[in-house]
């Protein structure tokens, strides 16, 4: 991996992007995805990265900028399937927030995961949650008090699940808590989801976080 680098997807070639497409495609299920053609143009409010081994794309981070608080959004972070577990996913990790700093995006990044603890979820399942949050731990991140979120129907396939926040900030900065983190939910919603703030799954996700 010494020629590991992140790259933006607008300076790939077809060839590339469409490598980068396969990684998405496989690492997400359809109803979590939004088009890919969405992910390949950024703009003022989107950004995204491709992890290139050499020529070749071996990782994919796209990022919505969360104008209201300053923060930013990481939509889907992932690995391709037969290079995963090498530790390239926090190689990735460290390249991309340099990445950012040059596009002069916030340093403060925000994601969500899924809940090992969700009613209903199999054991092995549980076992691929807990996996998932020791990774991201192990590359700085923290989970946030925001027990009330839950992620919205952005796709449009009828489905709401509630979800656990993480964080990536600063060394010399706290993760936030009380209305810093009401305000960065509230972000989320509405500059990430477009939605009302007023909205009741909102509302409903505010009152929840502690003061």
């Amino acid at each position: 991996m010494a020629d590991l680098v992140a790259e933006s997807i607008d300076a790939l070639s077809e060839e590339q992007r469409g490598l980068a497409r396969l990684i998405y495609e496989d690492a997400f299920a359809a109803e979590l995805r939004v088009p890919f053609g969405e992910l390949a143009l950024p703009g003022v409010a989107d950004q995204t990265f491709v992890a290139l081994d050499g020529k070749r794309p071996v990782g994919i981070a796209a990022l919505r900028l969360l104008s209201s608080v300053q923060w930013s959004f990481l939509r889907y972070f992932a690995i391709d399937a037969e290079r995963r577990s090498r530790g390239l996913g926090r190689s990735f990790w460290q390249f991309l927030q340099p990445a950012l700093r040059a596009q002069r995006w916030p340093a403060h990044i925000v994601f969500e995961v899924e809940d090992p603890g969700e009613a209903g979820v199999s054991g092995a399942e549980q076992a691929i949650r807990e996996r998932r949050i020791k990774f991201w731990t192990a590359c700085g991140a923290q989970l946030l008090s925001a027990r009330g979120y839950v992620l919205p129907d952005y796709t449009a396939s009828g489905l709401t699940e509630p979800m656990l926040l993480m964080s990536a900030t600063p060394a010399d900065a706290e993760p936030p808590q009380g209305d810093g983190l009401r305000q960065l939910v509230l972000g989320i919603y509405t500059d990430r989801y477009g939605m009302a703030a007023d909205d009741p799954l909102v509302s409903r996700a505010l009152a929840a976080i502690a003061p």
